[in-house]
């Protein structure tokens, strides 16, 4: 019998591929699933999260330091010895009488000692500087909170930008290419002058350069997308979405108020300047007397069960002397100064910016519609035009001056809708239209 590969070679069939052997799936992402992966996958986003941790566990460690210390201690001693002797200060120091009868000159007294002991210890009075640690690390926490909202922010303006201005970059490398193809189709025609072969080579040159520049720009924002969304650079995928936008209509002066109020940077650094007062407070502490309280209970035998017993209770004053106090203290108020120096500088760095995103939004608004309508005239008049016997060099010359009309017109919506997307950031809040 003939084996099926055979009867497949006989009659010239091929065998169908096998399933590995399938183009890869192509992914295709709108704004929305572009920064939610982003959101997911942006190690910056990731590494500012886990500052929330770390400051939050912070802040329970510190609430922990108003808890009295409770622990227990066993331990078991084998000794031998001629001498009273007492154990290291990490087994209490306790005190050992060898039985002096037992021993001889040439022999040393050996035995056993087992000790449990529970114990307590809780600070009762130090000047604030529990109090002032959990402050400190409650408002490390919350610029921890702002510092991870500020890099959200940036995330979000961030693929916003790479999205837009890939949908610029393909709408540019078809125009063009459709460009090229016109072009191409012209210059094979018959009956042209020698004149005019000479202009039409010179035209598809030109058309080709730009061609190949468009699509060198189209792959190099397709890597800046995979690489914002943290995807393999080889991923297949393509975008769903449009050059779109609207005018918009704000008050600058309300602008530079909601950027001072809710910009998360300078949020960050009003909890910045809590916490150099309350480092200056800590400073200023170290000279106060602490107040303790401790408390023990051992028990203490040479054989089980144990039946002696130890207890104490003791309060007690520590007086600190500290020769860097001054030192130290003169620091902190040095870096509460140099804090609000940094305060008031990034304030005048936010309107700044705000004011300069407002400008930039402003003249993309006034620019776009302009460049438009230019194009849209022009666009009737090619089609009036094209309905009419006209030559054919004039027809390709025209058609490249409205290429550029149309990228030109494609970049002002795109510049429009990333302007706002900047304005937005340096408010802290989106803009309503």
């Amino acid at each position: 019998m003939i084996s099926t590969l055979g009867l497949l070679i006989l009659l010239g069939a091929r065998p169908a591929a096998p399933v590995w052997a399938a183009d890869p799936i192509e992914k295709t992402f709108s704004l929305d699933d572009a920064q939610r992966l982003a959101l997911l996958n942006d190690a910056k986003l990731l590494a500012a999260e886990q500052d929330v941790i770390i400051a939050q566990e912070r802040v329970t460690e510190a609430k922990f330091l108003f808890y009295p210390e409770v622990g227990v201690q066993a331990s078991a001693t084998k000794y031998e010895a001629r001498y009273p002797f007492s154990l290291s200060g990490d087994f209490r120091n306790i005190l050992l009488f060898p039985d002096h009868n037992a021993a001889t000159n040439d022999q040393a007294a050996t035995g056993n000692l087992y000790s449990g002991r529970g114990y307590m210890n809780m600070t009762l009075f130090e000047g604030g500087r529990t109090l002032n640690t959990l402050r400190l690390a409650q408002a490390a926490e919350k610029q921890a909170l702002s510092n991870h909202e500020s890099v959200h922010m940036d995330l979000l303006l961030s693929i916003k930008d790479v999205f837009y201005r890939l949908i610029l970059a393909q709408e540019k490398a078809a125009s063009t290419a459709q460009y090229l193809d016109s072009v191409q189709n012209f210059t094979v025609q018959d009956g042209l002058s020698a004149w005019d072969r000479v202009e039409a080579e010179a035209v598809l040159g030109q058309a080709r350069a730009r061609d190949d520049e468009a699509q060198h720009e189209l792959d190099l924002a397709r890597l800046a997308f995979l690489k914002s969304v943290n995807l393999e650079l080889d991923t297949p995928f393509k975008l769903v979405g449009e050059l779109d936008t609207k005018p918009v209509d704000i008050d600058i002066e309300k602008a530079v108020l909601w950027a001072v109020e809710l910009r998360p940077e300078l949020q960050s650094e009003t909890f910045k300047a809590e916490m150099d007062a309350i480092s200056v407070n800590l400073a200023a502490a170290r000279r106060i007397p602490t107040v303790f309280l401790a408390s023990d209970y051992e028990l203490t035998d040479e054989g089980f069960p144990l039946r002696e017993n130890n207890w104490d209770a003791s309060l007690g004053v520590r007086i600190p002397f500290a020769y860097d106090f001054w030192s130290q203290l003169r620091e902190k108020k040095a870096e509460q100064r140099q804090g609000q120096l940094k305060r008031a500088e990034l304030q005048d760095r936010v309107r700044l910016e705000v004011r300069q995103a407002y400008e930039n939004l402003r003249y993309w608004q006034k620019e776009w519609p302009l460049r438009e309508s230019q194009y849209r005239k022009v666009q009737g008049l090619y089609d009036a035009a094209s309905r009419q016997s006209a030559g054919a060099l004039a027809r390709v010359r025209a058609m490249g001056g409205l290429l550029d009309l149309k990228l030109s017109y494609l970049s002002a919506l795109t510049e429009h809708i990333i302007a706002r997307a900047r304005l937005e950031r340096a408010v802290g809040r989106e803009i309503a239209q």
